[in-house]
């Protein structure tokens, strides 16, 4: 069917992919139908509506700023009523295939909703939703915790490893073995003025995330994210003395720890779930305690959910004690020389 373009009442939809807003920017609609279709793609809950003309649409849609253009022709009405086809015209940037397959399924979905405001109802079938959890959680407030356990890993595996390294290059590291403190005392409280940094850090992100109302968990579960906040601080401290020690030049650990929080951040799954990742990639996360920080953190401060905490909690203290024998060997094994 031809469209006419000059007298379409024109939609356009943006998909809430990749921190995209959802937008939708509808025309003038006449026809009492076009109204309820328009009505539907709001009730589907992935648009949001605005009034506007097909000029704009054609600028905003050539701006990437909308993904698609959704024209409902201007007799949609007639059609609808003398029961042709009444076929709604979909132009899609399909930029990447995550944005084109979401914008395939909710539109057809808007299609959906619009035939059960009927009454009869034509389709004759219904979907009744029941949600896991109690709340939703928008990809912004789902990346934020990610984010806070990337920027603790890479603060103090570089701080930290950076540190001891100088230490070992400008030979000050013998002036510390002239004190009457033993090396295990001095390895402590390396660890533990990291960790301190370290922590702070994190209840400042956390803090602004609570500020944001992206990260707000409630009783107890408030104090289960601070406890998994101090745990995360802790081990990546370790991991970056344990890194100094082992490496003793400042260039060389500045890359090697770099590359490694990169790393074990993007093999815990990164920003996304990690549960729709492919196979190969979550055996691999099974290995890095991040994954476990960043689970624990996600059920106390999203879902106020201690599920799988026992096992999380577990992990991070057994990986922590690891990679502070890892550093203690370090030490010993530069000490003797």
């Amino acid at each position: 069917m031809d469209f006419d373009h000059a007298k379409a009442q024109t939609m356009h939809k943006m998909i809430p992919l990749d921190q995209i807003t959802k937008r939708l920017s509808v025309r003038r609609l006449q026809g009492p139908v076009a109204q309820q279709m328009a009505q539907a793609l709001q009730d589907a809950q992935v648009f949001r509506l605005t009034v506007t003309d097909a000029t704009t649409a054609r600028h905003l849609y050539d701006t990437l700023e909308v993904v698609a253009i959704v024209t409902i022709p201007a007799n949609f009405d007639l059609e609808v009523e003398s029961g042709e086809q009444a076929p709604i015209l979909v132009q899609a940037n399909n930029l990447n295939l995550d944005l084109t397959n979401d914008l395939r399924r909710a539109v057809p979905d808007a299609i959906s909703v619009y035939y059960q405001q009927q009454t009869p109802d034509p389709m004759g079938v219904t979907v009744t939703e029941q949600d896991l959890r109690q709340q939703d959680v928008s990809i912004e407030q789902f990346s934020i915790l990610p984010m806070i356990s990337l920027l603790l890993l890479a603060h103090a595996v570089i701080s930290s490893g950076i540190g001891i390294a100088r230490e070992w290059e400008d030979q000050s590291i013998k002036e510390l073995l002239l004190s009457p403190a033993s090396r295990t005392a001095i390895l402590l409280g390396k660890v533990l003025s990291g960790f301190i940094a370290t922590d702070l850090l994190g209840l400042v992100l956390f803090a602004l995330g609570y500020g944001l109302g992206w990260t707000r968990p409630r009783g107890i579960f408030l104090g289960t994210a601070l406890t998994v906040i101090a745990l995360m601080a802790l081990f990546a401290t370790s991991l970056g003395i344990a890194v100094g020690a082992a490496v003793r030049w400042v260039q060389t650990v500045t890359s090697l720890a770099t590359t490694l929080s990169v790393w074990l951040f993007f093999l815990a799954g990164g920003i996304s779930v990690l549960q729709f990742e492919p196979d190969w990639l979550k055996q691999i996360a099974a290995f890095d305690p991040l994954t476990y920080g960043t689970h624990a953190l996600q059920m106390a401060v999203f879902y106020e959910s201690s599920d799988l905490f026992a096992r999380d909690l577990f992990v991070l203290v057994g990986a922590t004690l690891l990679v502070l024998m890892g550093a203690w060997f370090a030490f010993q094994r530069r000490f003797a020389r």
